[in-house]
C-alpha cells in the first residue's frame, strides 16, 4: 500500500475507488484516513487539514497522520501541496520536487521522551519517480531540486520575511518539512511535489491575496494529482 497527503482541495476530486474511510486510532492521537485503489493499486490518503478542512498548518496532527499510515503498512508517502514562488525566474504554475528543505520554527518530532537524532531529507527515489512522472505527462514547467522553506503558519509572510528567506529557498509552504521529519522518523519514504501557483509576497512587486492563492491552487490541483496517480503506480511496479 501507498500513502498519499495532500491539501483541501485533494477532496474535491474523484481520486479513489473502493473507498473505505477510516478514523484510526494511534499514540499520537485519531487520525483519518481513506483506503481505497487508484487504477487497481491499493492506497491510503490523508487529507492533512482534515475532513471539515478545520486544521491550520501550526494544528495538523503529523505525528497521528504518519504513524496510521505506517500501521496500514504503508512504507512509500507522496505529499502533494501548493506553494508561494522565491524566484523571479520561474514562470508560473510550474511544479517542483524539492531536494532539501529549512524547517526552524515547526519542532514537530515522535521523540519528546528521548535523545535520537535523525537525518532529515526527502526520499531520493521517490524524488526521481515525482520528476521523471511528471516531465512525462505534464505541459507545467518541472523543477527538480531546490530548497522549501517552511513558515509555521497560518498566516502568510511578510515581505520582509520574503526578502530574507528568497536568498536560501526555492520556494514557500507550511507543512512538507514536518511531514518530510515525522516520515524519516517513522522510516517511511517521503517526497513532496508542489504546484507553484503564486508568487510570494513582494516577489515580482506581488501582492499576495488568499483568495487568490486558493483560486489559483484549484486550478492547478487536478493536474498535480494525475501526476501523483501515476507516479503511485510506478512506485508499485518499480518496489511491489
Amino acid at each position: 500500500m501507498i500513502g498519499i497527503v495532500g491539501g483541501t482541495h485533494i477532496l474535491e476530486i474523484d481520486v479513489l475507488s473502493d473507498v473505505e474511510e477510516k478514523k484510526i486510532e494511534t499514540p499520537f492521537g485519531v487520525a483519518e484516513v481513506d483506503m481505497g485503489r487508484i487504477d487497481g493499486v491499493d492506497v491510503a490518503i490523508i487529507q492533512r487539514h482534515g475532513k471539515k478542512k478545520d486544521r491550520p498548518p501550526h494544528r495538523i496532527n503529523h505525528a497521528a497522520n504518519f504513524y496510521a499510515l505506517k500501521s496500514l503498512g504503508v512504507n512509500h508517502v507522496i505529499g502533494m501541496g501548493s506553494v508561494g514562488c522565491l524566484k523571479e525566474e520561474y514562470s508560473l504554475p510550474s511544479l517542483i520536487v524539492p531536494d532539501d528543505y529549512i524547517d526552524f520554527f515547526s519542532g514537530v518530532t515522535l521523540y519528546n521522551d528521548s535523545l535520537i537524532h535523525i537525518t532529515p531529507g526527502f526520499d531520493e527515489y521517490l524524488r526521481d519517480v515525482l520528476v521523471r512522472t511528471a516531465r512525462k505527462i505534464s505541459s507545467f514547467p518541472v523543477i527538480d531540486g531546490g530548497v522549501y522553506f517552511q513558515t509555521r503558519g497560518p498566516r502568510l509572510e511578510t515581505k520582509a520575511e520574503i526578502a530574507m528567506i528568497k536568498n536560501f529557498a526555492d520556494c514557500v509552504g507550511m507543512t512538507a518539512g514536518s511531514e518530510a521529519t515525522i516520515a524519516k522518523e517513522l522510516g517511511l519514504s517521503y517526497a513532496v511535489i508542489c504546484t507553484m501557483d503564486n508568487y510570494a509576497h513582494g516577489i515580482k512587486n506581488e501582492v499576495v491575496d488568499y483568495k487568490e492563492i486558493v483560486r489559483k491552487a484549484r486550478e492547478n490541483a487536478e493536474e498535480c494529482l494525475r501526476i501523483v496517480g501515476e507516479a503511485v503506480k510506478r512506485v508499485w511496479e518499480e518496489k511491489f
